[in-house]
């Protein structure tokens, strides 16, 4: 019955641990729409710019397409900056993908007139890649955070698993101790008891010869 009780209690431990608490969750769900926000913003970037090679003239397009990679730039070298000081990673990942879309913008023009490209096609190639592409990511950052949290409750268990015989040892030690300090104790009762029963009979026996000689 005891060991069906452990193993019932390690079962609901175990289904426990693998819920993930809400605080980590949210955080992960942050995350993973901040990425789906930035897709979004991709496809509609580009879904503009096929609107413009419509109406604008292409020399009016390629200056456009000049001023967005500059400022897909600038922000990705300021994002990089913060990176580099506070030393995170995460931050370097969106730094690293604005300055591939500068110059993923840059070189819209140049791609198609060198291997005679759609202008619409290409676009829509691109975003249909760059939205599998952070599809992928937020895959990644739910497995990645899930499986992190995971790792850290089985390290926190194992500390506890290498506790626990430390703990019995150690209370082991303690009962035995007493049980040595209540056999000393017992031990030293029975000395001063046969002390006492020695000094009687002494005393017994001094009184008899005393009586005797009177």
């Amino acid at each position: 019955m005891k060991n069906n009780v452990k193993q019932s209690k390690d079962e609901i431990d175990t289904s426990n641990s693998k819920k993930i608490p809400k605080e980590v969750s949210q955080d992960i769900l942050k995350q993973i729409f901040k990425n789906l926000l930035i897709a979004i913003f991709v496809m509609t970037y580009f879904a503009i710019l096929n609107l413009a090679n419509y109406k604008m003239k292409q020399e009016r397009l390629i200056e456009d397409l000049k001023v967005f990679s500059g400022t897909f730039l600038v922000i990705g070298i300021v994002i990089l900056e913060k990176a580099y000081k506070k030393d995170s990673g995460k931050l370097a990942i969106p730094a690293i993908e604005s300055i591939f879309m500068s110059f993923h913008t840059l070189s819209i023009m140049h791609v198609i007139t060198m291997f005679n490209y759609n202008f619409m096609l290409y676009l829509l190639t691109s975003s249909y890649i760059i939205g599998i592409y952070f599809v992928l990511k937020c895959i990644i950052i739910y497995t990645k955070g899930r499986r992190d949290y995971l790792r850290q409750f089985s390290d926190i268990s194992e500390i506890v698993k290498k506790d626990e015989p430390i703990k019995k040892e150690a209370t082991k030690k303690n009962g035995e101790n007493k049980e040595k300090q209540n056999n000393s104790k017992q031990n030293e009762k029975i000395d001063i008891q046969e002390k006492e029963k020695v000094l009687n009979k002494k005393k017994n026996s001094n009184n008899k010869k005393q009586n005797k000689k009177r």
